[in-house]
């Protein structure tokens, strides 16, 4: 395969942030306000874009495809800082295969929420993020009806910082999450059907998975321990100095891995043993976001702006 690459820029930064089948979500900075961004892929080509904002900065962070369209998750009508930002409201909203809105809702619990994962099941979808300011931080797990009602929200925990990572099918949707106190530890969270937090279990006493995912009937954990790239299962440990895993592909053959490495933009594929096919060093001063079985979708810092990157594999 010849490797291509393909920029793309609708502002002064454009991000990529989650993929489902051939629609992009992610963020655009329009150099006023953040806006949300939709766009249809075919290959390294970008067909269609769409915009969605309002009042102040729109974020989007999440995204599921269901028959009829996509369920999609972010953060509203906040104020982006470095810091993380303040006034956010969790965004959840249906949308039909021309990418119009069918329904949405914003969701406001302690203040500053912000919708990270998305898990469509059967009639309904289940959604989980965080919620909170540093030193009361904590998550949040709520159930819809696929017209948009809401059933059940729960939040639970204070801790100094959260990072949630992802919401993983089963008998009852499981939830991946780093918490801070002392030091940053890996937790999974189970409930019951009604929301309820029936426990929680410590993965790792050590790091902060960015991404999870279930692969071979395990769990597999993506993030960074340290300064290095971390790739995590209970079997095996994959860790690549000064670098951060932010993406996760599961194939019948390997598990994909993207991220940065040294300050460029890289990929991996591991057998089942945590052992590297192969691993590529991609564009510099740039990180792989998403992750497709021939393609991976990311950012490069070009020209004072932050654009989007779309290249082949070459595998």
């Amino acid at each position: 395969m010849v490797r291509r690459m393909e920029r793309y820029s609708f502002g002064i930064e454009t991000v990529p942030v989650a993929l489902a089948s051939d629609l992009l979500i992610g963020s655009v900075h329009d150099g006023r306000n953040y806006r949300i961004m939709l766009a249809r892929v075919e290959g390294e080509e970008i067909l269609e874009t769409r915009f969605l904002g309002g009042k102040d900065d729109w974020e989007g962070h999440s995204i599921a495809r269901i028959e009829g369209g996509y369920l999609i998750g972010g953060a509203v009508e906040g104020r982006a800082t470095p810091d993380g930002g303040e006034g956010w409201k969790a965004y959840v909203a249906r949308l039909d295969e021309e990418l119009n809105v069918l329904w949405e809702r914003k969701i406001e619990i302690r203040g500053n929420e912000t919708t990270y994962s998305i898990l469509p099941a059967g009639d309904s979808v289940f959604i989980a993020g965080d919620t909170g300011r540093p030193g009361n931080m904590g998550f949040f797990v709520g159930k819809l009806s696929m017209d948009g009602e809401l059933k059940w929200l729960k939040d639970f925990g204070n801790w100094e910082e959260v990072v949630p990572a992802s919401l993983l099918p089963g008998e009852r949707p499981m939830l991946i999450g780093s918490v801070k106190d002392d030091r940053w530890k890996v937790l999974a969270f189970d409930f019951d059907s009604d929301g309820n937090l029936l426990g929680k279990e410590t993965l790792v006493e050590e790091g902060i998975a960015l991404t999870a995912t279930l692969w071979n009937g395990g769990l597999i954990l993506a993030g960074y321990k340290g300064d290095d790239l971390w790739v995590w299962s209970k079997e095996w440990e994959v860790t690549l100095p000064n670098g951060a895993a932010t993406s996760l592909l599961p194939l019948g053959d390997g598990l994909l891995v993207g991220g940065e490495v040294e300050g460029r933009a890289f990929v991996m594929k591991l057998d089942s043993k945590g052992r590297v096919f192969w691993k590529r060093l991609l564009w510099e001063r740039g990180w792989v976001e998403v992750l497709s079985e021939d393609l991976v979708e990311g950012v490069k810092e070009e020209d004072g702006k932050v654009i989007m990157v779309v290249e082949s594999t070459g595998k």
